[in-house]
């Protein structure tokens, strides 16, 4: 059977999606209206049993306080546009780095890019970029009048703003009924965790996958699934709310 997210995440399907919902009296747009993608920005409350009851034998073991809750961030979006950046820990189990699409297809592609070093760059380094680059024409430029300078100006400023706005609308159009994205982590899964039947090296970055479901557009809470090969987790449950909205942040993103 074919891949079903190929024409769920169509741009046809979403065109036809707003009729559709308006004649179902918004059924399919509950919970805050059209989807946006920047509703996703924010931290969340993780919940997974299995993560729970691992991280409680650690910090039984370790008597170290008070445990951190499980989190979820969201920080901003990739610089093209087709996924999102973030953070996944799971206190005593996993803290890894987080990358979140709109179909597995892009998640392939986005990830592929990280691993080469594309697409990682922070929002500094884009406009830091853009800097290098109005820098570059005011030095060539043959007159050096202030008039030629302050259209140069103009013009880096105007394609920031049309690069950013193209980042939303690249994601916009993989927007969908119940906003679900697939999401791939990597980073390390805590070794006092580790099942005793498997054998990692605590100093190499593990990876997996899993989805999450938001409850409606406004993006308040979720459910969804994790695996993760080093604890024997296959499509374990997980589910979270929102604590924190925040607006786009530039936090540094590591993916090695």
């Amino acid at each position: 059977m074919d891949d079903w997210q190929d024409a769920a995440f169509s741009t046809r399907h979403v065109h036809n999606r707003v009729s559709k919902s308006n004649v179902g009296g918004g059924r399919g747009r509950r919970g805050g209206g059209a989807f946006e993608v920047k509703r996703t920005f924010g931290r969340y409350e993780v919940k997974c049993a299995n993560a729970k009851r691992l991280g409680a034998q650690v910090h039984t073991g370790n008597n170290k306080g008070q445990a951190l809750l499980p989190t979820m961030e969201i920080f901003r979006l990739s610089d093209d546009g087709h996924g999102l950046l973030g953070r996944l820990c799971l206190p005593g189990v996993l803290d890894a780095s987080l990358v979140m699409t709109g179909s597995r297809k892009t998640l392939e592609e986005l990830v592929s890019g990280l691993e080469v070093g594309d697409g990682a760059t922070s929002e500094s380094e884009a406009e830091n970029d853009a800097g290098d680059q109005m820098e570059n024409e005011d030095k060539s430029s043959a007159s050096g009048k202030e008039q030629d300078i302050e259209s140069a100006d103009d013009e880096v400023v105007s394609e920031i703003e049309s690069k950013e706005k193209r980042r939303f609308e690249s994601f916009e159009k993989n927007s969908f009924r119940s906003p679900k994205f697939w999401f791939q982590w990597k980073g390390q899964v805590k070794s006092n965790a580790e099942s005793s039947m498997v054998e990692c090296n605590p100093e190499e970055n593990e990876t997996g996958r899993g989805y999450v479901v938001f409850s409606g557009n406004d993006c308040r809470s979720f459910k969804g699934t994790i695996t993760m090969d080093a604890l024997q987790w296959k499509d374990v449950s997980l589910s979270g709310w929102k604590e924190v909205t925040m607006p786009e942040r530039d936090v540094a993103f590591d993916w090695k």
